[in-house]
């Protein structure tokens, strides 16, 4: 009989590996349910009816720009770790609209992400004569 019970060797059955791997598994999900949750919920705490940040851009790496919707009207605003300056009102009929996008979840992404990269062999699959495959082409 194994006296540690939470030692894997060579001598561990089949069963006790995937035991470990499904417990794993389950820290993995629940970490993964935990961060949605306090997205959530991070979330409905940060927001307001008043104020909303259109568009935020980094001019330095403590420093940048923000469009905001303030109690109707949209404020360029210029922020830093010592301040928040409101540098001008702008005309909401200039300001361009984002593009509708579909919601899509992590599996969509990532195929589409993938399609059309190389292999983890590092061979190309849509051109088989390019890139580097063993034959000294380039």
């Amino acid at each position: 009989m194994n006296m540690h019970p939470f030692r894997l060797s060579v001598d561990s059955s089949p069963v006790e590996l995937f035991l470990y791997l499904l417990a794993v598994v389950g820290v993995l999900w629940l970490c993964w349910a935990l961060s949605k949750y306090l997205t959530k919920k991070s979330g409905a705490a940060g927001s307001t009816n008043n104020i909303k940040i259109l568009e935020r851009v980094s001019i330095a790496q403590e420093k940048g720009l923000a469009i905001a919707e303030i109690c109707g009207g949209v404020y360029l605003l210029s922020f830093s770790n010592e301040r928040v300056e409101i540098l001008m009102e702008l005309d909401r009929r200039l300001l361009k609209q984002p593009k509708a996008t579909t919601q899509q979840n992590f599996r969509d992404i990532l195929n589409s992400a993938l399609k059309g990269r190389l292999d983890a062999t590092g061979f190309d699959r849509k051109h088989p004569g390019s890139g580097n495959d063993g034959n000294g082409e380039a």
